[in-house]
C-alpha cells in the first residue's frame, strides 16, 4: 500500500533511501497530477456542454422551434465562456512558489470559480428551464394538441399559443430553482468533481499537518 505524505516525512531519516528532496518531489507531482486532473475534468465538461448546446440546437430546429433553440445554446455558450476565462486564470498562477503556496492559490482560484459559477447559475437556471419548456410547449410536436385545446376552449387564455395555466407550474419550478441554486450546483460538483476536489484537500491537509 502506497505509504501517506506524512508516514514518508516520519520514516524519512531512518531510511537511508529516502531523503528530503524526494519527499518535496513527491508533494511537487501529486500537486501536479491534482491540479492536471482538474484542469483535464473543467475541460471536458466545457466540450460536454458545447456538445449539448449543440444537440439540443438541433433538436429544436428539426421540431420547429429554432428561436428557443438558439438562446438555450446562447445561454450555455455564457457558461462555456465563463469557464475558459477562469482556466486561463488557473494559467497564470505563480509555479516557481512551494507546492503548498501553489495549491492554496490554486484552491482560492477553485473557491472564487465556483462562487462565480453559483450566481452565474442563478440566472441561467431559471432562464434554461424556461426558455426550454415553451420552446418545448410551442414545437411542432405540441402543435396539433394545443389546436384542439383552442377549439374545445376558445376562452382560455393563452401566451404564444399556451394556456396561462401550463406557465405556473414552470415559472415555481424556475424559482425555485433560482432559490436553491447553490445546493443544485453544489450536488452537480459533487457528482463530477468530489473526487479531485478531496485530494487537492488532503493534500493541502497534510502538508499543513507537517508543517507543524
Amino acid at each position: 500500500m502506497e505509504k501517506s505524505i506524512e508516514s514518508i516525512w516520519k520514516n524519512g531519516f531512518s531510511d537511508h533511501n529516502l531523503v528530503a528532496p524526494k519527499v518535496f518531489d513527491l508533494y511537487n507531482r501529486k500537486s501536479i497530477n491534482v491540479v492536471d486532473k482538474l484542469l483535464e475534468m473543467g475541460k471536458s465538461n466545457l466540450l460536454f456542454i458545447v456538445g449539448g448546446g449543440i444537440v439540443l440546437l438541433s433538436i429544436a430546429i428539426n421540431n420547429g422551434a429554432t428561436i428557443a433553440g438558439i438562446v438555450l445554446f446562447c445561454l450555455l455558450m455564457i457558461a462555456v465562456m465563463y469557464g475558459k476565462k477562469q482556466s486561463k486564470k488557473i494559467k497564470e498562477l505563480d509555479k516557481t512558489q512551494s507546492s503548498y503556496i501553489y495549491l492554496k492559490l490554486v484552491k482560492q482560484w477553485l473557491d472564487e470559480t465556483i462562487l462565480g459559477y453559483t450566481k452565474l447559475y442563478r440566472v441561467l437556471y431559471p432562464a434554461l428551464i424556461l426558455t426550454f419548456s415553451i420552446g418545448f410547449l410551442t414545437s411542432d410536436a405540441f402543435s396539433e394538441g394545443l389546436i384542439s385545446i383552442k377549439q374545445n376552449s376558445p376562452d382560455l387564455l393563452t401566451f404564444l399559443g399556451v394556456p396561462l395555466i401550463w406557465y405556473i407550474p414552470i415559472i415555481i419550478v424556475a424559482i425555485a430553482s433560482s432559490v436553491f441554486t447553490s445546493r443544485l450546483y453544489k450536488a452537480d460538483l459533487n457528482i463530477v468533481y468530489k473526487g479531485v476536489f478531496n485530494k487537492l484537500d488532503n493534500l493541502i491537509a497534510d502538508m499543513e499537518e507537517l508543517a507543524k
